[in-house]
């Protein structure tokens, strides 16, 4: 009987966890960070190893410019629970890119590219890297790569004609 009971304690934690990180990410796609984050905070305080949690928030944090050296902590932890992960290692270079570390951004961003090589945000975050890494022939061209997949939306290949013209003298 007691097996029982913790089997189904165990399914209960896990769909709760489901829940928060659905709901979080819901939250976060309409804008209402603050129910974002306490409902992906909540879904790590029961299940902490949960990667694709932890990047989600961690990335999170990372676009909104809060708790990066935070995030960069819970991206390296991440990419050990799933290595070879594009998404996650992207993330983990653009923390490193944020915080002015380009030489390692941008290993972890090729890893990512190598990885995903049709992903669209993946390969701008490593043509930015290359750029600050004063390789800038290369970044045109990964630039220009991402204008030519389906997957680009136009808001991105917006921006990327900006970057083609201007280099990163442009908020990112």
């Amino acid at each position: 009987m007691m097996l029982i009971q913790h089997a189904s304690c165990t399914a209960f934690v896990h769909e709760y966890t489901a829940i928060l990180e659905g709901r979080g990410i819901a939250y976060e796609r309409l804008g209402e960070w603050s129910k974002a984050e306490k409902d992906l905070l909540g879904s790590l305080e029961y299940l902490p190893d949960q990667a694709y949690v932890i990047n989600y928030l961690a990335y999170s944090w990372v676009e909104k410019g809060i708790n990066i050296k935070k995030s960069l902590e819970m991206l390296k932890k991440a990419s050990v629970l799933k290595k070879n992960d594009g998404y996650i290692l992207d993330s983990l270079g653009w923390a490193y890119f944020k915080i002015q570390e380009y030489e390692e951004a941008k290993k972890y961003l090729q890893l990512a590219v190598d990885i995903m090589p049709y992903d669209p945000v993946i390969n701008e975050h490593y043509a930015d890297s290359l750029w600050m890494n004063n390789q800038k022939i290369q970044a045109r061209y990964f630039w220009n790569y991402v204008l030519s997949l389906d997957k680009t939306k136009k808001k991105q290949k917006e921006v990327i004609k900006k970057k083609l013209i201007l280099g990163l003298k442009i908020k990112i």
